[in-house]
């Protein structure tokens, strides 16, 4: 059976850092520092010795029961595979749960009928190759270990698509009035699916999963400088106190929006492979 770890109305100031699979996973969740009610992010992962899973879901701000929707999502994703065997995973396997997952999950929080909806972010890491599966505003970026960017969704908001279409600069939607829109959500009849691309990764390429706690109040190039660090948790660490300072601070031009903060940082780990006695150096004897 896999590993499995869950991050439910998670309340830190710093991030939780694990090695499944010859992989390092850091995650940090918390809660808006103008906020007493409860973290309404919820994220999770699932790993197998050959296979990551991620989840992260955010429910919507100012519509009711945020938090349990956002549980609700991250539960039905995990409970569709925490039963998979290694032996089991397969790129199809792997969409069609996926995608089963999100069905249930949008039709079980529309007939709540309570308003309520989330966002809900799946990544797929199947030994060298990731894919990711989007509803709403949270992104997920690989870049490599220099800091080159080689994927990023798109958020499903008027701003992110405009940024997508090229009419607004990114840094500048930062700072734009509809910023804090959002035009996808599961729990909506007109939900939709975004299914990215199964892209092959590389040996030092990063991972960042995140709600946008993270994204509306650092500029991506920041971001990348900070998860090009090592160890992950000290990227994580970065990215935890610059979002603090300037959630909790009047930063002028600087972007700074105060929201619960959730996000999830994966790069391989090279495993060490112990030499047996006697073993000859590599290269000795040529």
């Amino acid at each position: 059976m896999p590993a499995i770890r869950s991050y439910i109305d998670w309340y830190s100031d710093s991030p939780d850092s694990n090695h499944p699979g010859g992989r390092e996973v850091v995650v940090f969740s918390t809660r808006s520092p103008q906020k007493t009610t409860r973290n309404e992010d919820s994220v999770a992962w699932i790993a197998w010795s050959e296979a990551l899973l991620i989840v992260l879901a955010d429910g919507v701000g100012g519509q009711p029961g945020g938090g349990e929707t956002s549980e609700l999502a991250v539960s039905l994703v995990v409970d569709r595979f925490k039963n998979i065997n290694d032996d089991e995973i397969s790129q199809d396997l792997f969409r069609e749960g996926v995608l089963d997952a999100y069905e249930e999950a949008n039709r079980v929080i529309w007939d709540l009928g309570t308003g309520s909806g989330t966002t809900l972010t799946v990544v797929t890491i199947i030994r060298d190759t990731v894919r990711v599966f989007n509803v709403g505003d949270s992104s997920t970026l690989v870049c490599g270990g220099k800091g080159k960017l080689k994927f990023t969704n798109t958020p499903h908001s008027p701003t992110g698509y405009a940024v997508a279409a090229g009419v607004l600069d990114a840094d500048e939607a930062l700072h734009h009035k509809e910023r804090h829109l959002i035009s996808n959500i599961v729990g909506s009849p007109e939900m939709h699916i975004d299914i990215g691309p199964v892209l092959r990764l590389a040996k030092r390429d990063r991972i960042l999963v995140a709600s946008d706690g993270l994204w509306d109040n650092m500029y991506m190039n920041e971001i990348i400088d900070a998860i090009k660090l090592v160890p992950s948790s000290r990227a994580a660490r970065l990215l935890i106190q610059t979002c603090s300072n300037r959630m909790s601070n009047d930063g002028g031009n600087l972007p700074g929006h105060a929201d619960d903060l959730s996000f999830v940082v994966v790069r391989s780990v090279a495993r060490k492979v112990k030499a047996h006695v006697g073993q000859e150096k590599a290269g000795s004897g040529v």
